[in-house]
């Protein structure tokens, strides 16, 4: 019993695996790993993965049940829209599960409240660039274009009706968008076209 319960609880904190990313990326959310992921519609979603081994003890319907007791219990006092488990699965040893939230605000206090180490991050938000320009100018923050060329601020104006996700935190997070990258704040570690990590203090990722 004792260890039924570890398992269900790691799926939200812990230790989780990493995943190898492609040089050329997915549009669609990767889950061979934990993740932040930016949905064409300016959503957040978050892929929470954790490897377990294989024994008759781990049971689906009761991770299921865990996870929406979670999701309940926030949703209680954050309100219905606060977050929602999409899916959940447990296949060749890997369990993961995605959940969607109706902000930014709410993916932080739902990840630090369970403990989902690999998806928390202090803030995120979606902002449109021509806002960023002026803010990430007062701030000396300086831009690279996601294939790793310097980009200066005509190249930022010229995409000014794009969006940017904002996003402060003090560990490294992997980010993914569903649209694909085009400049990122130096701070970013790009991953490929669609995938980043982020380190510490704030940082700016532009997707098209």
């Amino acid at each position: 019993m004792r260890k039924r319960k570890a398992v269900l609880a790691v799926c939200l904190g812990a230790v989780f695996l990493t995943g190898c990313l492609g040089i050329g990326g997915s549009s669609a959310l990767k889950t061979d790993s934990s993740r932040i992921y930016v949905t064409d519609e300016s959503g957040f979603q978050t892929a929470t993965v954790k490897p377990y081994e294989v024994k008759e003890y781990y049971n689906l319907d009761e991770l299921k049940s865990y996870l929406n007791k979670a999701v309940g219990a926030f949703n209680e006092t954050y309100g219905q829209n606060g977050v929602t488990l999409q899916s959940c699965t447990m296949e060749k040893g890997i369990a993961s599960a995605i959940f969607a939230y109706g902000s930014g605000e709410a993916l932080c206090d739902f990840t630090a409240k369970n403990n989902d180490n690999e998806n928390h991050v202090d803030s995120i938000a979606i902002v449109p660039l021509s806002q960023v320009i002026g803010e990430s100018e007062s701030e000396g923050v300086t831009f690279i274009k996601a294939d790793g060329k310097a980009a200066d601020k005509k190249a930022l104006l010229n995409k000014s009706d794009c969006n940017t996700v904002v996003v402060t935190g003090n560990k490294p997070v992997t980010i993914q968008t569903q649209k694909r990258l085009l400049f990122v704040s130096d701070n970013v570690v790009v991953k490929d076209q669609h995938t980043v990590e982020i380190t510490q203090g704030k940082s700016y990722i532009i997707y098209k």
